[in-house]
């Protein structure tokens, strides 16, 4: 679908069947770093609703240097559905309060009419949305509930600020990863761009969540390491 759908044929297109998530309920803790040096904790949950949706949260919390200092507090959530076994986008918000800088993102995701509104700082825009399509925190469960399913990883589009991305991860070096929470064997995907690469370690006896995250910059490199893992 890469066009609006007329008002006048909505009426005619059943909606969705509601699909079981192939990804378990979780919650992840981890330890953020940034060169190395402690930045703080990040949390990673998936919520059933208990309404055919699921929320993805995301917050973090600066507990030293810096980050604690100017005390950063990040919050990004994603409420989703699942279809074909892979997730799709219903709302988005990101929400970062820190002492010298504050940054707001919100998406809603309007199937019906298949339109995106993504309100960015002062960027306001509406585009056409296309199946599949999830917002950029959500990617990381895309990711996921592929590897559970046994399938390679594809292009997944993506809601950015101003239109519809393709985001491509393509298989590194696999490998045993030790991290706070123990020692796992784990399937490694990277996406590489002019400016940053971001590689994640997938483990299977963790239920494919990533162990570690990686994010590499000019100005340093940012990771997580996987701390605890509780499954309600």
């Amino acid at each position: 679908m890469n066009r609006l759908i007329p008002l006048c044929l909505l009426a005619l297109i059943p909606a969705a069947a509601a699909e079981p998530s192939p990804v378990a309920a979780f919650k992840a803790e981890y330890a953020a770093t940034r060169n190395g040096k402690t930045l703080g904790r990040t949390t990673i949950e998936l919520v059933d609703n208990r309404d055919d949706t699921w929320t993805l949260r995301t917050t973090t919390v600066g507990t030293a240097g810096l980050a604690s200092l100017a005390g950063l507090d990040v919050v990004e959530e994603s409420r989703l559905r699942w279809r074909h076994g892979r997730p799709e986008t219903l709302v988005y918000d990101y929400r970062q309060k820190a002492a010298l800088r504050s940054k707001r993102r919100h998406g809603d995701f309007d199937w019906e009419r298949g339109e995106v509104r993504m309100r960015d700082g002062d960027s306001d825009a509406r585009y056409a949305l296309v199946d599949g399509t999830v917002d950029r925190h959500a990617v990381t469960m895309a990711l996921v509930a592929d590897l559970v399913r046994g399938t390679t990883p594809a292009p997944y589009p993506v809601a950015a600020k101003n239109a519809i991305e393709e985001i491509r991860y393509t298989g590194c070096t696999d490998a045993q990863v030790s991290v706070p929470a123990g020692r796992y064997d784990t399937r490694c995907l990277e996406r590489r761009r002019a400016k940053r690469t971001s590689t994640s370690w997938f483990a299977e006896s963790a239920g494919w969540l990533p162990v570690r995250i990686e994010q590499v910059e000019k100005d340093g490199t940012i990771t997580l390491e996987l701390v605890s893992l509780q499954k309600p």
